[in-house]
């Protein structure tokens, strides 16, 4: 009877083991496991149930959300003080990331999605877009920017969590990604590349696929709340706060080498720099959102975007009239993609941004 009840847990172990997507519960569940055959590890050798649950323990500490920020991890979440020097975040919200890491969070979310009926209607058309993508055998590219990002070792907290308190009320923390170049050379002056994502705030999910980008400093930047959508002064003060923040960070910047990104509501931010800011930047880049003026600028003007997106939709006449403008253009557009193109073709769009942002 023993025996069964054993055969049962780890069943159930298991499969909540391939059911969860963060590093750290993962570990947990296999504590478990541990836990419920340790007599048979100890046959194998006396010390060896000690060996494997410390070797675990060393693991959960590796995993868990990185909480200072002078560390050598290419990809880190820093928080900000209002004078825009490096911080370290509150403790609460370091907690609140170890217990509910993002990835579990997406996890829910992609679980959630694949099993409400169509008939709810939750979210509009970008979660139909997501459900069309679950069913169309894209599901596992939704983990992949987390892979990405943990075997490399990188495990920082998510910037969602500042923009949550913050919106919450509870507090009016600030947070911005860093992700060093490649092979970092502190004597040299790297271009800047803002990311700027939308609704629901910065995940560090893009930052799986914004860590490829070759030889530049990533910088992604959110709104203060959860909406996504960015004001003049939002990216003045990417000139005026937070590139010198990166130099306090000890990183020298090429200022006439910036570009910036923007995803989803993120695109306020592409068309207020579009609009006021174009002569301070190289390029300007509409992932998956509207672009709503197409007079000559001296920016190069990129666009990203999928036929089954209503978010892309101005896409393609946008790119006609910039091309007989004048204006330097250039598209990714795939047109059975929808919302989700970013992450879909992910090493595609990389591929494409570091060509137009080396050239």
């Amino acid at each position: 009877m023993k025996h069964i009840f054993k055969l049962i847990l780890t069943t159930l172990l298991v499969v909540l083991f391939l059911l969860l997507a963060s590093w750290f519960y993962r570990i947990l569940v296999l504590m478990l496991l541990a836990r419920v055959w340790r007599e048979r590890i100890k046959e194998v050798r006396p010390w060896a149930f000690k060996v494997v649950m410390w070797g675990m323990v060393v693991g959960l500490f590796v995993t868990l959300p990185r909480y200072r920020y002078d560390t050598s991890d290419r990809v880190r979440l820093i928080y900000q003080d209002k004078e825009g020097n490096p911080k370290l975040p509150p403790l609460t919200h370091w907690a609140f990331n170890a217990l509910f890491p993002e990835e579990e969070i997406c996890n829910a979310g992609i679980i959630g999605g694949a099993i409400l009926p169509e008939i709810i209607p939750i979210g509009g058309g970008i979660m139909k877009d997501f459900r069309r993508d679950l069913w169309q055998g894209k599901l596992l590219n939704f983990y992949a920017p987390y892979s990405n990002l943990n075997w490399s070792l990188n495990f920082p907290m998510s910037g969602t969590t500042a923009q949550l308190f913050r919106e919450a009320g509870v507090d009016s923390e600030q947070s911005v990604y860093v992700i060093r170049p490649k092979d970092f050379d502190e004597e040299k002056a790297y271009p800047v590349v803002f990311f700027m994502h939308g609704y629901l705030g910065i995940w560090k999910l893009y930052n799986g696929v914004l860590k490829d980008l070759d030889d530049c400093i990533v910088m992604g930047v959110g709104t203060h709340g959860l909406s996504g959508i960015f004001s003049h002064k939002d990216i003045s003060e990417l000139f005026t706060r937070q590139l010198p923040f990166l130099e306090k960070l000890g990183m020298k910047v090429d200022k006439e080498n910036l570009h910036i990104i923007g995803l989803s509501n993120g695109g306020s931010a592409v068309n207020v720099a579009y609009n006021s800011f174009s002569r301070k930047f190289k390029t300007i880049t509409f992932i998956s959102t509207g672009i709503y003026q197409t007079h000559p600028i001296r920016s190069k003007v990129l666009l990203i975007g999928g036929g089954k997106d209503a978010s892309s939709g101005s896409m393609p006449s946008a790119y006609n009239r910039l091309k007989h403008n004048g204006t330097k253009v250039d598209k990714y557009w795939q047109e059975d993609e929808g919302h989700f193109i970013f992450v879909n073709d992910r090493d595609e769009i990389v591929e494409f941004l570091n060509r137009n942002i080396h050239s």
